[in-house]
């Protein structure tokens, strides 16, 4: 690689910490500090050794080759751009704006300026999925039938502008479009406000997912956090934890059609469950070690995939509120 690069990281957050330690330490990377407008959170960011900052203006006074923005959703689409315009690479953390016409004109500006933008789709990172993601490229799943994601557990104290589809739920739309290579239709959102009164904080989602029969489930209600996704294919069946970073596989069996109902019906046996071999590593390492190889000319992963994530759950969102308004069953 050549001379190391200038990144920064735009809002010292729970995220934003976590982006802070990692590109500190990442091989060619030059850290240039943080951005972020409240006192506290530069005084923290000052106690790591890192530069901070008041501004983005503050920031773009020194030299810079790309940043992180770990901001609230709201503001996503102001710094992005304004970086962008900058001449400086962006990855922005999910969902990649508020609007779907935020998001276009990210990424048709992005494009119009040669300048990199990637979306924190750090799931897509997760060894268990890659794992997953080359059983299925290989054939051993064969034609996925059924896609079922749950990413569910207590409510965030990050959040404070996005409801749970579009905050959580963008990760598992992201990643069974990414899983099977196609664009999905959502057919059904069902959820509401358990605790919540201004936002949806649960919600079950049925798409088509190129033929594929897919749902998930969101919510901030489980008292316990699980994420997790099983895939069911004509000749196996995937499960995978993302937070244990474990992928087993059980494979299906061939039928022999008979005469006989029972005979066939004898040959349905339990499977038994394989544990795959994953390198386990941090997603979020994984991801900016990507995004600093995209800096360097790799290709970018396309931000339209995200943009098609945020508009999925936009749909639901839209679904389940004209619902409640029309106090339908949720």
């Amino acid at each position: 690689m050549s001379a190391k690069l200038a990144i920064a990281v735009v809002g010292f957050g729970a995220i934003g910490r976590q982006h802070a330690r990692n590109l500190a330490n990442i091989e060619g990377v030059d850290f240039a500090g943080v951005v972020d407008p409240l006192s506290d959170a530069r005084a923290s960011a000052e106690s790591h050794g890192y530069p901070s900052f008041s501004s983005v203006e503050d920031l773009l006074k020194n030299p810079l080759d790309a940043a992180v923005v770990s901001v609230p959703t709201a503001l996503h689409y102001p710094i992005s751009l304004q970086l962008i315009h900058a001449g400086i690479g962006v990855l922005v953390e999910k969902p990649l704006a508020q609007t779907i016409e935020q998001g276009t004109e990210m990424i048709e500006r992005s494009r119009a300026g040669g300048i990199p933008l990637m979306v924190g789709y750090v799931e897509r990172f997760n060894p268990a999925i890659i794992a997953a993601q080359g059983l299925i490229r290989d054939g051993l799943v064969g034609k996925p039938l059924q896609v079922t994601t749950r990413r569910v557990g207590t409510w965030p104290a990050r959040v404070r502008d996005a409801n749970v589809i579009v905050d959580i739920g963008v990760h598992d739309i992201d990643l069974i479009s990414f899983l099977l290579q196609t664009n999905l239709t959502l057919l059904d959102a069902q959820g509401g406000m358990a605790i919540s009164t201004d936002r949806i904080d649960y919600a079950s989602l049925m798409m088509d997912a190129g033929g594929v029969a897919a749902t998930a489930l969101i919510n901030w209600v489980t008292p316990v956090k699980i994420r997790d996704m099983t895939i069911t294919g004509l000749a196996g069946f995937l499960q995978i934890d993302y937070l244990r970073q474990q992928t087993h596989f059980a494979p299906g069996r061939d039928f022999v059609i008979t005469e006989s109902y029972e005979d066939f019906i004898a040959q349905y046996e339990e499977g038994v469950l394989l544990e795959c071999p994953v390198v386990r590593r941090e997603p979020l390492r994984l991801e900016l070690e990507k995004f600093v190889d995209v800096l360097h000319g790799a290709e970018c992963p396309d931000p339209k995939i995200a943009l098609e994530s945020l508009r999925i759950a936009l749909e639901a969102t839209g679904m389940i509120e004209r619902k409640l308004r029309l106090g339908a069953p949720t």
